[in-house]
């Protein structure tokens, strides 16, 4: 189930990096406007996600056995 987890994770944390790239790089009037605050606003989001999915990627800890 982890696993299924990792993989949505990370699914969701590659289509959110994508959309923070275009942020940073867009020429639109509008976006060039509003730019630092969806700055903000993508790093938000981007920067829980990655933390989520190598968190889900990484192996489990070990259980001491009494």
């Amino acid at each position: 189930m982890r696993k299924l987890f990792a993989v949505l994770s990370t699914i969701i944390t590659i289509f959110a990096i994508k959309e923070a790239v275009y942020v940073f790089i867009s020429q639109e009037a509008d976006m060039v406007k509003q730019r630092p605050i969806l700055i903000v606003i993508s790093l938000s989001i981007c920067i829980p996600l990655m933390v989520l999915s190598l968190w889900l990627w990484s192996p489990g800890g070990k259980k001491n056995k009494q």
